[in-house]
C-alpha cells in the first residue's frame, strides 16, 4: 500500500469517525431537547386545563366542561381529552380509538408505544382529589422532526467527508511525488549501476533527501570503478597462483611416485631392521607428502572451478562404514572406541560422488581420531529432510578429543591455516582438509560446522543434498548351515505390527528366495485378504485396532469360501497355559512361539501349500524362548555392513545378562549385517518403554504395566538379555495373578537390572558380529 494510499484513508478514518461521534451526539441532543419540551409543554397545557374545569366539575356544569374540552381539543398536537370522577367519564374529546384504550400514563418518550403521550393530572381542593383529566399528545411531529434533522447531519457529514478525501488525495500526491521520484532512483541504481543523479533543487526536507541521493550515487560509482580494478588484479594474481600450484604439484608428483615405487621395490629385499625402518619412514613420509599434494590440487582445482562431481549411482550406507571400518584399527590401537549409527531414514540408494563423499567422511573421522588420547568417536547419520527427488543428509563426528578454542574456530575453515600456527605444533597436515571439505560440501549443496571446547571435545556436522535412486534388489548372502529350496510362486501373508519383527520376518523369508506382504494391524490383514487370495497367512496375536484373534475370526466368517479356508499360523509371544488352545479354538491352525526360525517357517509352509521343500538343516531351538516385540522402527534400506568382525571375548560378559546362544541363533536365522541395527533400536526403544513402566508403576496403572512389561519382555530375551527379560515377566504375571502390588513394588529391582543387561548388550556389540562357521 503506497502511502499517499495510508494518507487519504488515515485522514478519512479519523474524520469519518469524528463525525459519527458528533452525530450521535447531536442526534442526543435533539431527542432529549425534544423529549423535554414536550413533556414540558404536555404537563404544563394538562394543569392549566385542570385548573380551567375545576368549578365546572366541582359543580357538575358538563355544559361548559365540554365547552372547554372542545376547545383545549383544538390545541395543535392534543390526540384526545377525558374528564374522570369517581372512575366515570363526565366528559372528553378526540380519537374515538384512544379514547377506548387502556390509558397509560407516559413518563418519558421511551415509554411511548403508539404514538401518543398521555399525561394524567387530578382535580382537587386542599387534598382531596374530585376528578383526573386524561390528556393525549401526538409525538409524530417530533419523531418527524428529529428524523429530517438526522438526514441534513448526515448529508453534511458526508460532503465533509467527500471534501477530506479529495484534499487528503491532493496533500498524498504532493507528498509522495518526490518519494516516487527517489524510489524510481534506487531502481535505476540498482538496475543501471551508481551514477544516477535526480538534480532536484528544491529548498524544503524532500529536497535534502534528493540531495543527499545524488550525493552517495556519486561516491559509489567512485568506488564501483575501484572496485572492479582491484577485482580484476585479485583474479588475475589468484588465477597465476593456482596455475603456479597445479604445475608445481604435477611436477612433484610425478617424482615422488617413483621414490614410493622404489621405497616398495626396496621394502621386499632383505634389510636389517634398521634399514627397514628407515625404509617405513620414507614411505610414511612419501604418503603424507603425496596427499598433501592431493589437497593442493583438489584446492586449485574448486578455484578455478575445475572440479566436476560425478553423479552415479552408490550404496551410501555402504560408504559410510567402509569409511568407518578403515579407521577401527586405529581406533582400537589408540584405545578409544569408534561407533557408526546410521539412522533407518537415510536412503540407500542415491546419485552422487561417491569419492567426495568418503573425502569428506576421511577428512573429518580423520582429525577426530589424529586430535583425541582418549574417549570415543561417534559418528550419526540422519536424513534431516527430503523433497521430492533430493534428500538431505546430515552426518556428525563427536569425539572426546582436545577441543578447539573460540578464537580458532572463526578461521577453522580457512586455505593453508591450523588450530596451532606455531612451529612447535604436533600435528602434521596442509590446512586445506577442512578447507576441501567445506567447498565440497557446498558443491553439493551443504555446509560444514563445528561445536567445540577445549579439553572437552568437538562435533563436526555436514550436511549435503543427494538425489535419490533406485535401489537395486540386494541378494543376501547364502547361509550355508540353511539350504532351503521353496517356490517362488506362494502367497503368503504376514500380519505383524512390530518393525523390527518385519525386518527379521523379511530376511527369513529372502533366505527362502520369497517374497511376503505385510500387515500393520488386523484391519489390514482381513482387507488384504478381501483383496488377494493367499495361500498361508501367518497372524500376530497382539496388535493394535484388531488382534490376530478378532482378525482371524473376521477371516473366518467371510463369504468367500477360499478366502475363509486360508491356512492361519498364529505368531505370538503368549506363552502361558491355554494360549495354544484358544488360538486354535479361534480358527487358527497352528501356532508358532516367537523369536520365529527358519525351520519352523520352513516346516510350516510345507505343512500347509504341500509344496515340495527341501529340508532344512536342522538348527537348535529353545522352546522356552518367546516374543521378539521390538517396537522399532526398520526398514530392509536399513541393513548396514557389520563394523567390526573381531570374535567376541565370551568370557568378559555375563551370560545371563547377554546369552550369546541366542544372538548366534539371530543370526544364523537372519544374517548378521542385520544384528547391529536391531540392538541399536532396542536399545533406544527399551529406555523409552522403561520409562513408560517406571511411570506407570508410580501411577499404579496395571494395565499400561501389563502391556509394557510383557513387550519388554519378550523383546529383551529375544536380544538375549535373559536377566531383564526374567524380571519383566514375573512383573507381568504379577499383574495377571492380580498382584499389582508386588509388581509396583519391583522398580528399584527393575531399574538395575536394566542398566546392567543393556550395558552389557551395548558391550556385546562393539565387539561385532560374524556369519556362524558351523
Amino acid at each position: 500500500m503506497s502511502i499517499r494510499t495510508k494518507t487519504i484513508l488515515g485522514i478519512a478514518v479519523i474524520e469519518i469517525a469524528l463525525l459519527m461521534v458528533l452525530t450521535f451526539y447531536a442526534m442526543s441532543f435533539l431527542s432529549q431537547s425534544n423529549e423535554k419540551q414536550l413533556i414540558q409543554r404536555a404537563n404544563g397545557a394538562a394543569t392549566m386545563f385542570s385548573h380551567a374545569a375545576k368549578n365546572a366539575v366541582l359543580s357538575t356544569d358538563l355544559a361548559t366542561l365540554n365547552d372547554l374540552i372542545d376547545e383545549f381539543i383544538q390545541l395543535e398536537d392534543v390526540a384526545y381529552v377525558r374528564v374522570l370522577r369517581n372512575g366515570r367519564e363526565m366528559a372528553h374529546a378526540g380519537d374515538k380509538d384512544l379514547l377506548a384504550r387502556q390509558m397509560i400514563e407516559d413518563r418519558s418518550l421511551d415509554d411511548v408505544s403508539d404514538g401518543i403521550f398521555d399525561v394524567r393530572v387530578p382535580i382537587s381542593v386542599g387534598t382531596t382529589e374530585f376528578a383526573t383529566v386524561d390528556i393525549g399528545f401526538e409525538t409524530a411531529p417530533i419523531s418527524a422532526m428529529l428524523s429530517e434533522a438526522k438526514q441534513a447531519i448526515i448529508a453534511i457529514a458526508s460532503i465533509e467527508v467527500v471534501l477530506v478525501a479529495l484534499f487528503s488525495f491532493v496533500l498524498g500526491t504532493y507528498l509522495t511525488r518526490s518519494l516516487t521520484r527517489l524510489a524510481t532512483a534506487a531502481h535505476t541504481l540498482g538496475q543501471s549501476g551508481p551514477g544516477f543523479q535526480l538534480n532536484d533543487q528544491r529548498p524544503d526536507e524532500l529536497g535534502d533527501v534528493a540531495r543527499a541521493f545524488d550525493s552517495m550515487s556519486a561516491k559509489l560509482e567512485k568506488d564501483y570503478i575501484d572496485l572492479n580494478t582491484a577485482r580484476a588484479d585479485a583474479e588475475q594474481a589468484s588465477s597465476s597462483k593456482s596455475r603456479f600450484l597445479a604445475s608445481m604439484s604435477h611436477e612433484i608428483r610425478t617424482p615422488m611416485n617413483g621414490v614410493l615405487g622404489i621405497l616398495n621395490i626396496l621394502e621386499e629385499t632383505n634389510l636389517t631392521k634398521e634399514q627397514q625402518k628407515l625404509v617405513n619412514t620414507a614411505t610414511e613420509s612419501g604418503h603424507f607428502l603425496l596427499s598433501v599434494i592431493n589437497d593442493i590440487l583438489d584446492f586449485t582445482r574448486m578455484e578455478s572451478n575445475t572440479l566436476i562431481l560425478e553423479n552415479r549411482p552408490f550404496d551410501l550406507h555402504r560408504c559410510i562404514t567402509s569409511v568407518t571400518d578403515s579407521f577401527y584399527p586405529t581406533a582400537r590401537a589408540q584405545g578409544l572406541v569408534l561407533h557408526c549409527y546410521i539412522e533407518p531414514s537415510v536412503p540407500v540408494m542415491v546419485l552422487g560422488d561417491k569419492n567426495r563423499v568418503k573425502q569428506i567422511l576421511l577428512n573429518l573421522i580423520g582429525n577426530a581420531v589424529k586430535f583425541t588420547h582418549e574417549g570415543s568417536i561417534r559418528i550419526h547419520v540422519s536424513s534431516t529432510a527430503s523433497e521430492g527427488t533430493h534428500a538431505t543428509i546430515k552426518c556428525e563426528i563427536s569425539d572426546t578429543g582436545i577441543g578447539i578454542s573460540k578464537n580458532a574456530i572463526d578461521y577453522l575453515f580457512d586455505e593453508f591455516t591450523m588450530v596451532d600456527q606455531s612451529y612447535s605444533r604436533s600435528k602434521e597436515g596442509s590446512g586445506l582438509g577442512l578447507a576441501i571439505c567445506k567447498r565440497l560440501c557446498n558443491l553439493m549443496d551443504g555446509d560444514v560446522n563445528v561445536q567445540s571446547e577445549p579439553d572437552v571435545g568437538s562435533t563436526f556436522a555436514f550436511t549435503i543434498q543427494l538425489e535419490l535412486a533406485n535401489e537395486e534388489s540386494s541378494t543376501s548372502e547364502s547361509n550355508e548351515n540353511t539350504k532351503t529350496a521353496v517356490r517362488d510362486d506362494l502367497a503368503i501373508l504376514v500380519a505383524e505390527d512390530n518393525k523390527a519383527n518385519q525386518l527379521v520376518i523379511k530376511e527369513m523369508f529372502k533366505r527362502l528366495n520369497l517374497k511376503i506382504d505385510i500387515a500393520e494391524n488386523g484391519h489390514q490383514a482381513v482387507n488384504q485378504v478381501k483383496q488377494y487370495n493367499y495361500d498361508l497367512i501367518f497372524m500376530d496375536i497382539s496388535m493394535p485396532e484388531m488382534d490376530g484373534i478378532q482378525a482371524c475370526q473376521a477371516i473366518r466368517a467371510m463369504p468367500d469360501a477360499r478366502s475363509a479356508s486360508t491356512p492361519i499360523v498364529a505368531l505370538t509371544a503368549h506363552s502361558l497355559a491355554g494360549d495354544k488352545e484358544k488360538f486354535l479354538a479361534c480358527g487358527m491352525d497352528d501356532y508358532i512361539s516367537k523369536p520365529l526360525r527358519l525351520s519352523q517357517l520352513v516346516e510350516k509352509i510345507d505343512l500347509f501349500t504341500n509344496k515340495s521343500i527341501a529340508k532344512a538343516t536342522q538348527a537348535s531351538e529353545d522352546t522356552s524362548i518367546v516374543n521378539m516385540q521390538q517396537d522399532v522402527t526398520l526398514t530392509d534400506e536399513a541393513l548396514m555392513p557389520n563394523m567390526d568382525t573381531h570374535p567376541i571375548e565370551k568370557d568378559t560378559i555375563d551370560l545371563e545378562l547377554v546369552d550369546e546362544a541366542i544372538l548366534q541363533q539371530m543370526i544364523e536365522d537372519t544374517s548378521a549385517d542385520v544384528i547391529p541395527l536391531l540392538i541399536d533400536h532396542y536399545l533406544e526403544e527399551s529406555h523409552q518403554r522403561l520409562e513408560k513402566i517406571y511411570l506407570a508403576m508410580d501411577n499404579k496403572d496395571k494395565e499400561t504395566l501389563e502391556f509394557e512389561a510383557h513387550t519388554l519382555g519378550s523383546s529383551s530375551l529375544a536380544l538375549g538379555n535373559r536377566s531383564l527379560s526374567n524380571i519383566a515377566r514375573k512383573i507381568e504375571h504379577q499383574c495377571l495373578d492380580g498382584q499389582c502390588q508386588l509388581a509396583f513394588e519391583l522398580k528399584e529391582e527393575l531399574q538395575q537390572v536394566a542398566n546392567d543387561s543393556l550395558e552389557a548388550l551395548e558391550q556385546r556389540k562393539m565387539k561385532g558380529f560374524t556369519e556362524s562357521t558351523k
